[in-house]
């Protein structure tokens, strides 16, 4: 595994983690927000029913009280004052209600629903507070609503007025509401509800909306910085590494005088390359020579004369050379190649080749140089070691016999 590769998979893991813990916090936090908001413009439609009930209770009612002998205003009531007043902001802010839901109300449009009656059961049988406001959720989707409830409960005498019984209530709101609905109250008794309901659904889809903004920013963000980390860590990281680790490759495996591979990597080469012919049974061939007379060259022109030499002989056996062959610097003057896929006869014919290269062309300051060569084909048996022997031995045949010429290495015994 690379370590780009490790390192995009530690950094999108730590940015998932990181995406997911904030859009966790985020959608928490924006759907708080959005409850509060709710539960704060509830309470503001709370306290406007109030203001305009006691509006009513001290400024407008007492005004028209002397008309009730002749005729009921129902405007002087101040549940239907705020009821009608709150209901008007309906037609700009659909879903925002104002209700005073009653068990036994005078005017039916007051009834009590189903779970308006759950509520005032709750406040009326001790498992609500009568000194707290209730708060809650009603409805599904759009229609998802909170709600505040406050208690209805008979405190005032002139309350008992209108609600008692039929007999002592005005006749003119009789006349009006008829004798059905709205007695039988009594003091201190939870009649009903005070209820507001403000709409969810807006305010939940602009968190939504909001959230999904943020992390598309946020997913933005990361990529940025995803990219951004992958340029840096390949300019300042990889790079230099992969350039390092060549220039070590290089002094681990080349020769530094030749550029050729050096001893190790040679026979790594050549372990390799014999394990890929046995399976396609094909053939394999090693050529090795050395330089006649180079302590002579050294002696009498000097090392880095001889440095040269080395290093133009290499360019030469480089030249000659297939993509698929391999040449090294065996040790001083002695070098060797690996040809892959190269009978006897064709490694015999590219020595020779590689003898007439070295010796057909003088050498700066030196002049002519001629090399000896031992020519060795693998039998598919012997090892390494024993192949690159009978080259050996060959190249030393090749010495005795003269120098500057090629020698064919006996079959492995």
């Amino acid at each position: 595994m690379s370590l780009r590769l490790k390192f995009n998979l530690v950094l999108a893991g730590v940015l998932l983690l990181a995406a997911a813990g904030a859009g966790l916090y985020v959608h928490r936090f924006l759907q708080q927000q959005a409850i509060e908001e709710v539960h704060y413009k509830s309470q503001i439609m709370m306290h406007a029913a109030m203001a305009i009930r006691d509006y009513t209770t001290e400024l407008v009612k007492p005004h028209l009280d002397v008309t009730l002998d002749e005729k009921f205003l129902p405007q002087t009531v101040p549940a239907f004052a705020a009821t009608e007043t709150l209901r008007r902001l309906q037609t700009r802010f659909p879903g925002y209600e104002y209700k005073e839901a009653v068990l036994n109300p005078t005017n039916l449009r007051d009834r009590a629903n189903e779970w308006e009656e759950r509520l005032i059961t709750d406040f009326r049988e001790g498992r609500a507070d009568l000194k707290k406001e209730v708060t809650g959720e009603v409805g599904e989707g759009m229609h998802r609503a909170m709600y505040v409830a406050r208690p209805i409960t008979i405190k005032q005498a002139q309350c008992m007025a209108c609600h008692s019984t039929p007999a002592i209530a005005p006749p003119t709101m009789l006349k009006v509401y008829g004798d059905q609905n709205g007695f039988g109250w009594k003091m201190n008794e939870t009649v009903g509800i005070q209820v507001v309901k403000v709409p969810m659904y807006f305010p939940l889809e602009k968190a939504r909306q909001t959230f999904h903004t943020v992390m598309a920013v946020l997913a933005a963000s990361f990529v940025m910085l995803f990219v951004g980390l992958n340029l840096s860590l390949s300019s300042l990281v990889i790079g230099p590494m992969a350039r390092l680790n060549s220039k070590l490759e290089d002094l681990a495996t080349k020769d530094f005088l030749t550029d050729l591979v050096n001893r190790r990597r040679f026979f790594e080469r050549l372990e390799a390359e014999m394990a890929d012919t046995r399976i396609k049974k094909g053939s394999l061939s090693v050529v090795m020579f050395d330089i006649d007379f180079f302590k002579r060259i050294n002696d009498t022109f000097g090392h880095d004369s001889g440095d040269v030499v080395l290093k133009s002989t290499a360019l030469r056996v480089r030249e000659l050379l297939r993509s698929s062959d391999c040449a090294a610097r065996f040790g001083g003057e002695e070098f060797i190649i690996l040809l892959k896929e190269t009978p006897v006869d064709a490694a015999m014919a590219m020595a020779e080749a590689v003898r007439a290269r070295i010796a057909g062309t003088p050498f700066d300051a030196v002049g002519h140089v001629s090399a000896s060569f031992g020519v060795a084909t693998w039998d598919h048996h012997e090892d390494s070691h024993a192949l690159i022997k009978r080259a050996d031995t060959a190249l030393y045949v090749a010495k005795s016999s003269g120098r500057n010429c090629v020698v064919q290495a006996q079959e492995a015994v």
